[in-house]
């Protein structure tokens, strides 16, 4: 008993230097720096963390048109006469891109398209464009803007944007539907130093898509 009241002050001490030292519960834990320990990072997305990321297309399309001024060498004259609304030559469409990005969003590219008459007269036209892309699973929108250039019969130049959407039924293979705008500048006339061509057209196809993982 004697040596336990002898103790007994040492003992209290002890307990409470280790009260003292001890940090409060749900408090951080402090670094000898005096920073306090950061809270564990959120499991990153390995897309949003990884640049590098490309999706490269090659898309096949037929389709046909309308003509709204002066449609002369056309399939079908819709029209009282050749100067009415017109329906285009069949044509086939075939392409190449790429987009860039987070594969979770909106992603930006380029594509490179050629389309060529199937009937009537021959024409032939190349036309690059932007590209904006936005997948969900198995389907995906997409809009271009471009400038077409006619390389036959005339060469002339004009504006593009088509908007189009894709249902992906084999992973990376997708059968797609696109309507696309065009304005083309031809020969002026009389009444006009310069004459202009707006075309609206309407195309189905296929789409292959690849991805570049990084």
């Amino acid at each position: 008993m004697r040596a336990l009241a002898r103790s007994g002050p040492c003992l209290l001490l002890a307990l409470g230097c280790a009260l003292v030292a001890a940090p409060a519960r749900g408090q951080e834990r402090e670094e000898p720096d005096g920073f306090a320990t950061p809270p564990p990072r959120e499991k990153e997305e390995p897309f949003r963390t990884k640049p590098g990321y490309v999706q490269l297309f090659a898309t096949t399309f037929v389709g046909t048109g309308l003509r709204f001024n002066n449609p002369y060498r056309l399939a079908t004259v819709l029209g009282s006469d050749a100067e009415s609304l017109s329906r285009t030559a069949s044509y086939v469409d075939i392409g190449i891109g790429a987009t860039f990005g987070n594969p979770l969003g909106l992603q930006h590219g380029v594509t490179l398209r050629t389309s060529a008459a199937l009937q009537g007269v021959g024409q032939v036209v190349m036309t690059p464009s932007y590209l904006a892309w936005r997948r969900w699973r198995a389907f995906a929108l997409y809009g271009r803007a471009g400038l077409p250039l006619v390389l036959t019969p005339d060469v002339t130049g004009g504006l593009e944007a088509s908007v189009g959407g894709t249902w992906f039924f084999l992973g990376g293979l997708g059968v797609a539907a696109e309507v696309v705008g065009d304005v083309f500048y031809g020969a002026g006339t009389r009444e006009n130093a310069v004459t202009t061509y707006p075309v609206l057209s309407g195309q189905l196809g296929l789409v292959a898509a690849y991805e570049v993982l990084p």
